[in-house]
């Protein structure tokens, strides 16, 4: 080993130091992951529509691999997401593939959104009133969500797929699970959907489908291109009026997003996106833009895009990011002792209480 490698380990080797690098090492990460961008691809074919984004990183499989009937299947990340087939990743691999085909790269991507697209139909799950579903069968502690939960993110990125899978093969069956899957947007959670009433006539589609309701902006938007997607198709009128009146709340919620130096994830928790989600958030409102014309979106997309571009905001951010990331850090520290000192606490109480039975046994008569 080289003098210099023999320094630079010996430097890597003190904690502060150790600490930093990969701190700079995780801020270089999130600066260059690959971002989902709005598609360019021009609507040659009314009948074969691109979806509103382009997710060409998924291609390379950045969560996992495919099986060996080509199926993507995710690998874990972490305790908290085990290795599954993830119906969300399917399916937004499954329209990457897609946007590539219409492309022209060839029907070998037309076949694997179909694998996709029919992996949803077979693994479809009835729910209440005739709606059906792709549970995710994962708890979620931060949301409170049981061991099994919706989410109007996988709903809608699966009506994305299955109406584009009927569309190229005629098969009802694509339909009819799109249209099983919509009912779930008509129905509140605690009747087993993905949507809550927001003040008296409002609606808000729940990525993650448990109480309290977080109002995740990057799920609701996805989920709603889903319903764009299947009215698009059907023409169906009551799926469009019920768009028309999420959209009325979208509005009313907006600006609580706006954190005034960048946007924030949900309005449960009101802490600010990841540089991901901060991107994804104004791909999103440009997206919606094309669908609803809204000139609000098209505004706050160009003032959430502006705080990427100012070094103030971005150092906000990193401040406050970190300062949570170490704070929750430090909170399951102190969790994890204080479940140790409980289970020491119960192991002397248990030991005296043996050690008194034991006395009492050895008593003479």
């Amino acid at each position: 080993m080289s003098l210099h490698m023999q320094r630079s380990k010996r430097w890597q080797s003190l904690p502060v130091l150790r600490f930093l690098i990969a701190e700079w090492q995780l801020w270089q990460h999130e600066l260059t992951q690959p971002r989902y961008t709005l598609t360019s691809l021009p609507i040659r074919d009314t009948r074969l529509i691109p979806y509103a984004l382009d997710m060409d990183s998924l291609l390379a499989l950045p969560f996992g691999t495919l099986d060996e009937h080509g199926v993507l299947y995710n690998r874990a990340a972490g305790k908290d997401l085990p290795s599954i087939h993830h119906p969300t990743s399917i399916a937004q691999y499954a329209l990457a593939q897609w946007n590539t085909y219409l492309k022209g790269s060839g029907e070998h991507c037309k076949e694997a959104f179909l694998i996709q697209a029919r992996w949803l139909v077979e693994h479809e799950m009835p729910l209440t009133d005739g709606a059906g579903g792709w549970p995710l069968p994962f708890p979620v502690c931060e949301y409170n969500t049981p061991p099994q939960w919706l989410s109007a993110l996988t709903q809608g990125n699966a009506i994305s797929v299955l109406v584009r899978a009927y569309q190229v093969t005629g098969s009802k069956s694509f339909l009819e699970s799109a249209q099983r899957a919509v009912r779930t947007f008509q129905q509140e959670i605690c009747d087993g959907g993905v949507a809550v009433s927001v003040g008296k006539d409002g609606i808000f589609f729940e990525e993650v489908a448990s109480y309290p309701a977080a109002h995740v902006l990057n799920g609701y938007l996805l989920a709603l291109f889903g319903l764009y997607d299947y009215v698009a198709y059907t023409r169906d009128q009551d799926i469009d009026q019920l768009i028309k009146r999420s959209l009325t709340t979208l509005h009313a919620l907006l600006d609580e997003f706006d954190l005034g130096y960048w946007s924030c994830y949900d309005l449960r928790f009101h802490v600010p996106s990841p540089l991901f989600y901060q991107a994804l958030h104004v791909t999103l409102l440009a997206a919606l833009a094309r669908f609803s014309g809204c000139e609000h979106c098209v505004a706050l997309a160009a003032r959430w895009d502006s705080y990427q571009q100012k070094r103030s905001c971005l150092l906000r951010y990193f401040i406050i990011s970190r300062w949570l990331r170490y704070r929750r850090g430090f909170q399951h520290v102190i969790e994890r002792m204080t479940q140790k000192e409980g289970v020491a606490q119960s192991l002397v109480l248990r030991y005296r209480s043996f050690e008194k039975r034991g006395c009492k046994g050895q008593q003479a008569p």
